[in-house]
């Protein structure tokens, strides 16, 4: 930990920053973040939030212990989430219909999951399922067209895709946890900071995003905290590209 800590210090102290930034943000305007039972796009964009701000901390959490592969497989995860919550909440037109689609999605792929493994959905007999599996055709299927939809074209490219290599053990990936020698092989098993510094910047980026994504929907005041964010991120990661 301390080397990662001695080698990143302005990287990590940025994501601290930003999530401070969120946090804060949050707190001042969380009278307006309400459920609205007759609004699915509430319920997506609150839900998609929490599950973000605690993968942040995962993220950081692995990062800081010098796994940096998984640190971005996780902030691969979060990138989709962000794709996912900006697309639906960048077309106010769109909004309501978008989340629709995205809730139905969950709840056929749950349902079928629920046949598989032998049991029923709590909610098999309160739901028109001819209804949701037609909702939920309509959700593109791919994250890429997503993706452009929602602007984010570069967080798709850049750590979405660098990130797949390592979530599904392609042969690129599983063969750099080798260190080949003359006669035999040396697995790189052990902590490191590989990869710490893509898996920070996906962090800083794709939450600062994700933060700004509810602030909009929500019609947060942000009192300057999206600016403060973009700062911490220009500040950190100089000669890199950011993916926003």
């Amino acid at each position: 930990m301390n080397a990662i800590e001695s080698r990143y210090p302005k990287e990590l102290l940025a994501c601290r920053s930003i999530l401070l930034l969120a946090d804060e943000l949050y707190q001042r305007n969380e009278a307006k973040a309400v459920l609205d039972n007759a609004r699915c796009a509430t319920m997506a964009a609150v839900g998609l939030y929490a599950k973000a701000r605690k993968q942040a901390d995962a993220i950081y959490l692995v990062a800081l212990q010098g796994y940096g592969e998984d640190a971005l497989i996780l902030a691969r995860s979060l990138v989709n989430l962000c794709i996912d919550l900006k697309y639906i909440t960048a077309d106010s037109d769109q909004t309501e219909a978008r989340a629709m689609r995205w809730t139905a999605k969950g709840r056929v792929e749950r349902r079928k999951f629920a046949k598989r493994v032998g049991t029923t959905p709590p909610d098999e007999d309160k739901i028109n399922w001819t209804i949701k599996e037609a909702l939920a055709k309509e959700w593109p299927q791919l994250i890429e067209k997503r993706a452009k939809d929602a602007g984010l074209e570069k967080l798709y490219n850049l750590p979405y895709r660098h990130g797949s290599s390592f979530e599904h053990s392609d042969s690129w990936s599983a063969t750099s946890f080798l260190d080949l020698k003359t006669g035999f092989v040396d697995m790189r098993t052990g902590p490191s900071d590989r990869f710490v510094d893509l898996a920070l910047l996906t962090l800083a980026c794709a939450f600062a995003e994700i933060a700004c994504c509810l602030g909009r929907f929500y019609d947060f005041d942000f009192g300057g905290a999206e600016h403060e964010m973009e700062k911490h991120i220009t500040t950190a990661f100089p000669h890199e590209e950011t993916p926003l």
